[in-house]
């Protein structure tokens, strides 16, 4: 049945009149104090709840970083280990192929044993059997710009320095530096370390050089190894201490 004029119109008001907001704020006057304190609590429950899922991702988001940081840290770690250890094998196996090498022969051999010193540049100090390996690579790098000076030379009678300060040019000596040297600058000359010895003011050009068998070399040692291991061996210059 189709609504009348005054249907339409009583239709139209009742809708109006629910829609107004003047009359939702008449709700709130008339409510009781205990039902608005409640929806106000339950509106509060809700932020809260929400709050608490924004900072529990937060937290989490924080936590899977600094897990990620940590894994990738340790990660680096562990490769850097292996690069050492790797450089630390390639000398060695450096050492143990061209130490019976007719010297004569070393010379085809340099390219090798230089990139085998380059491979211990990264290896801590500390790293077990690092200086033994360190010594013999810089004997053996010597030798080939040397030759003559090891095969000549090194067969001469051994000659002692010891505690020596004094502003000389030594040549072609086959010689043992014990305690403190300085001031001396040696030509062409095969030098034995003694694990005493300390430099000073000291050039060695176009020399070879032999260090004693020392799995665990004295700091004054060390330095010299350190110096040489970076060194052009053709000429190293020891300044003062």
């Amino acid at each position: 049945m189709a609504l009348t004029k005054s249907d339409k119109e009583w239709v139209t008001n009742e809708i109006d009149g629910h829609l107004n907001p003047s009359r939702w704020k008449n709700v709130w006057e008339v409510l009781p104090l205990a039902a608005v304190v409640g929806i106000l609590l339950a509106l509060l429950s809700l932020a809260g709840a929400g709050w608490r899922y924004a900072f529990s991702r937060v937290e989490a988001e924080a936590q899977f970083q600094t897990h990620t940081t940590d894994n990738l840290t340790h990660t680096g770690e562990r490769l850097t280990r292996i690069e050492n250890t790797l450089g630390l094998l390639q000398a060695q196996v450096a050492t143990t192929r061209y130490s019976n090498v007719p010297k004569q022969e070393l010379k085809e051999h340099r390219d090798e044993l230089a990139n085998a010193r380059i491979g211990l540049t990264g290896v801590p100090h500390d790293t077990p059997n690092f200086w033994p390996v360190s010594f013999q690579i810089i004997s053996l790098l010597s030798q080939p710009q040397a030759a003559k000076v090891i095969e000549d030379v090194g067969k001469r009678p051994l000659s002692i320095f010891d505690n020596v300060s004094l502003p000389m040019v030594e040549r072609e000596k086959n010689v043992l530096l014990k305690n403190s040297i300085s001031g001396i600058r040696f030509y062409d000359s095969v030098i034995h370390f003694d694990r005493s010895v300390k430099l000073s003011n000291i050039a060695f050009i176009n020399c070879v050089f032999i260090f004693p068998s020392q799995e665990n070399p004295p700091v004054n040692l060390q330095q010299i190894g350190a110096t040489l291991l970076a060194a052009d061996l053709s000429k190293v210059t020891f300044n003062a201490s």
